[in-house]
C-alpha cells in the first residue's frame, strides 16, 4: 500500500512539473510570466572579524545586560538619572580611535555602546553633557548624602588621592562616595575557625593569626561596587568598579581606603601607560592586595 501511494504521488509531482514548463504561446511559464531568473545568493548569519572569527549579530545596546545594571543602579539616585536623556544619537563619522572597535561599532550604528561587563560600562555620544554635570553634582543618596565625589572639583578642595586616581579619566570623573554600614549580624565565638579541634571542645574556638581579626564572613557581605562617571563633549562612560575606595569618615570627610593601592597600580601604572602594547593593556590586568582577594594576593590576570 505504501509503495503504490508513493507511486501515485511522485506522477503527479511529475505531472505537474511537465504543466509548469510546457512551451506555449509564450513559452514555458516562467517565461510568459516574464519572471527573470537570478542566482541563489546565500547569505550567512555570522559575521566574521578580520581574524576569521565568527560573530553574531550586534543588538541594541540598551537590552543588554550591562546597560540595564548599570540603569537600574541610577534609578536609587535622587533626582534619577536616565542616561537615555543625554544620548545625541548615532554618528557614522564618529572618530573614537582609542575605543575597542566593537564600542565603535555601536557608537557609530546606535551612538551609545554597551560593553561585555560593567566593568568596562556603557558609553555614549552624550548630548547636552554640561546638564548631566550638573545632575552629577547635585545627585544624592536614598539618604540625602552627596552620591559622587568630583575630582578636581571647583567647589571643593583639593584631594590628591581622588584626583590622581582620576588622572586616567577623560573628561570629568565623578566616583559614587561609599558609606560602610554596620552589619546586624552578631558576633559569635561560634565562627572562629577550628572550633572542633586541638581538645577545646566543639562550642569553642582556638586562635588563627590569620583569622584573628575577623569572626567569620557576614552571610550578606558589604558592596563596595561604585559607579564612576567619566563626562567629556565628545563622550561620556559611566561604568561600576568592583573596589570603590572613595570612602566617607565619621567626620563627613573624603577618605580614600586601600582599595586604592590596587586601582592606581592596575589603571594608572599599567593600563595608561604609553609604553605598554594596547594589547597587553586591554587583556592583562595587575592584582594587587585589595578587598576582593582579602588582601592576600599579587599576581596577573590574563583575559584569552
Amino acid at each position: 500500500m505504501v509503495a503504490v501511494f508513493d507511486q501515485q504521488v511522485q506522477t503527479v509531482i511529475a505531472l505537474a512539473r511537465e504543466e509548469f514548463e510546457r512551451p506555449g504561446s509564450g513559452g514555458s511559464l516562467i517565461e510568459r510570466a516574464g519572471i527573470e531568473p537570478e542566482p541563489v545568493r546565500v547569505r550567512p548569519i555570522w559575521g566574521k572579524d578580520c581574524l576569521g572569527v565568527r560573530s553574531m549579530t550586534t543588538t541594541d545596546p540598551t537590552t543588554t545586560d550591562t546597560y540595564r545594571k548599570i540603569a537600574a543602579r541610577l534609578t536609587m539616585l535622587r533626582p534619577q538619572i536616565d542616561l537615555k536623556n543625554y544620548f545625541a544619537g548615532p554618528n557614522p563619522d564618529v572618530r573614537l580611535y582609542d575605543e575597542k572597535p566593537y564600542i565603535r561599532h555601536q557608537l557609530e550604528k546606535y551612538g551609545v555602546a554597551a560593553a561585555t561587563t560593567t566593568l568596562d560600562g556603557v558609553t555614549f555620544l552624550p548630548k547636552d553633557w554640561e546638564e548631566l554635570i550638573k545632575k552629577l553634582r547635585i545627585a544624592k543618596t536614598t539618604d540625602g548624602f552627596d552620591a559622587f565625589a568630583e575630582g578636581q572639583s571647583p567647589e571643593k578642595a583639593s584631594h590628591w588621592a581622588l584626583d590622581l586616581s582620576m588622572a586616567a579619566t577623560i573628561g570629568k570623573g565623578f566616583r559614587e562616595i561609599w558609606r560602610p554600614k554596620l552589619s546586624d549580624r552578631p558576633l559569635s565565638t561560634r565562627d572562629l575557625p577550628g572550633r572542633h579541634g586541638f581538645g577545646l571542645g566543639r562550642d569553642r574556638g582556638q586562635w588563627s593569626d590569620a583569622y584573628s581579626s575577623q569572626f567569620g564572613k557576614d552571610p550578606q557581605p558589604q558592596d563596595i561596587t561604585s559607579l564612576h562617571f567619566a563626562v567629556a563633549p565628545d563622550r561620556v562612560n559611566v561604568h561600576i568598579d568592583e573596589t570603590g575606595f572613595v570612602f566617607e569618615g565619621v567626620d563627613g570627610a573624603l577618605t580614600v581606603g586601600p582599595n586604592f593601592v590596587h586601582r592606581a597600580g592596575n589603571e594608572l601604572f599599567w593600563k595608561s601607560n604609553k609604553h605598554i602594547p594596547q594589547w597587553a593593556a586591554e587583556h592583562i590586568d595587575l592584582i594587587l592586595p585589595n578587598s576582593a582577594n582579602d588582601f592576600s594576593r599579587v599576581g596577573i590576570s590574563v583575559d584569552m
